[in-house]
């Protein structure tokens, strides 16, 4: 396998990003290309980087991401959890799609059909509005859900993946956003005790490179696509991410969209 692209530096991204050693391509804060994906600015930036030092990818692997409790605003006017979750994923993805190779793979590292349609208005993905709970990180999950199942439609070409690790000792709940510190000590306490190391956890992404299109569970076990992803608002997200992220596409000029 050539060259793959991981987003997120630590955690499992960064876990994954050390099994496939010198094949990978990490992007995140601490990257080997820096940027800032809960910024669609920084998000296309790297993309450009990203073509110049890779021509051809054989995969992305979208890792990074954040639990929050409560609606956030970045200085762009987008609601911070639902792009760094979710939307930077679709804006990186498209944006580099003319590299995968035939054959290429894409792994959506998120929940893998655990969560139900909490999206709301697809005409008000930012929640201009704010919002609180567990509806905040949740919806960017089952976003990522119906972008793998639309993205597999609408390239057939590709394998594309979304896969949920289980329960991982990473930082996830000690940097929870909106979240009183006690219940993040809490939180992260549990979190450190029952749940995989990170590396145990990127066996299942990795594995899942060699694998077909569809959901998957730890061990690389396959998870049944719920209707609610399958026969969903799918299409009319795509159209509404498409909307959103249409200015950073037309900026782009290293990668053709």
């Amino acid at each position: 396998m050539n060259d793959v692209l991981v987003t997120g530096s630590s955690g499992i991204g960064g876990a994954v990003a050390a099994a496939l050693g010198e094949r990978a391509l990490t992007v995140g804060r601490g990257g080997m290309i820096r940027a800032d994906l809960s910024l669609l600015s920084s998000t296309a930036r790297a993309a450009t980087e990203v073509a110049a030092r890779r021509p051809r990818l054989a995969a992305i692997v979208c890792c990074a991401g954040v639990f929050s409790l409560r609606a956030e605003h970045t200085a762009e006017g987008m609601e911070r959890a639902f792009v760094l979750n979710y939307l930077s994923r679709y804006l990186l993805i498209r944006l580099l799609l003319p590299l995968l190779e035939p054959g290429g793979r894409v792994v959506l590292v998120a929940n893998a059909g655990r969560y139900h349609d909490t999206l709301g208005p697809l005409d008000d993905l930012n929640l201009r509005g704010g919002g609180r709970g567990l509806r905040i990180s949740g919806r960017t999950q089952f976003a990522c859900d119906l972008f793998a199942v639309e993205l597999a439609s609408r390239a057939p070409s590709l394998s594309v993946s979304c896969v949920y690790p289980g329960l991982v000792a990473t930082r996830v709940f000690r940097d929870a956003h909106a979240v009183p510190r006690p219940a993040r000590r809490l939180l992260a306490a549990a979190q450190s005790r029952l749940g995989a190391t990170p590396e145990s956890a990127a066996e299942t992404p990795v594995a899942v490179l060699g694998q077909g299109s569809g959901f998957y569970g730890p061990g690389c076990a396959p998870i049944p696509i719920p209707e609610r992803v399958s026969s969903g608002r799918r299409a009319g997200l795509w159209s509404a991410s498409e909307d959103l992220v249409r200015p950073w596409l037309a900026r782009a000029t290293a990668v053709e969209a």
